[in-house]
């Protein structure tokens, strides 16, 4: 089984990569927030969604996704992550019709910095049923993590409308703990 080499962040074009909704000051009442929540109302290229209390649920995630890691050995250094996934992902990269993307060797990623989870963040640490969920990985168990559990489908076929109802494991997500190199943000 070949595993890739790079890892993928998608962006909006007009906000720019290397962002976090989590760092919004007035959380879930922060325009920015607000215009997300309603977006794919407006925009039917835009098929993100979002719930009201999205914000603070994933600050929570995020802060045992830290601590997690610290646990690990991981040395983050910042507060909230960036999130890019391994490889690419054409289901992630189709949430959004003006989805840009950069593409960063695994070489060129510190492993202190560098966390991931198998899939989604959000799903792996506010589920139990399976053995890698509430688990945090290092980047230097990238193979024994694909030998033990493989590599996620990037299944089309999962609906954007609900897919939070579905297992939704359709990527391996990485955490970049500190500013991406290369970027200046």
């Amino acid at each position: 089984m070949r595993i890739s080499e790079f890892a993928t962040h998608y962006y909006l074009r007009e906000t720019g990569p290397f962002r976090s909704l989590s760092e919004l000051s007035a959380g879930s009442e922060d325009p920015v927030f607000l215009n997300l929540l309603t977006r794919h109302e407006r925009d039917p290229g835009y098929r993100r969604r979002y719930g009201r209390n999205y914000i603070a649920v994933r600050r929570e995630v995020e802060a045992r996704l830290r601590e997690l890691f610290i646990a690990r050995g991981g040395k983050p250094r910042r507060r909230h992550p960036f999130y890019l996934v391994l490889g690419e992902s054409p289901w992630f990269r189709d949430l959004n019709a003006d989805h840009r993307e950069l593409r960063i060797p695994l070489s060129q990623l510190d492993p202190e910095v560098t966390s991931l989870t198998f899939p989604d963040s959000f799903v792996a640490l506010t589920r139990d049923e399976k053995p890698y969920y509430n688990k945090v990985f290092l980047l230097s168990e990238i193979d024994e993590l694909i030998a033990r559990f493989g590599v996620p489908e990037n299944d089309q076929l999962v609906p954007y409308e609900r897919y939070w109802e579905t297992e939704f494991e359709l990527y391996i997500e990485v955490q970049l703990w500190d500013v991406p190199p290369m970027i200046d943000v």
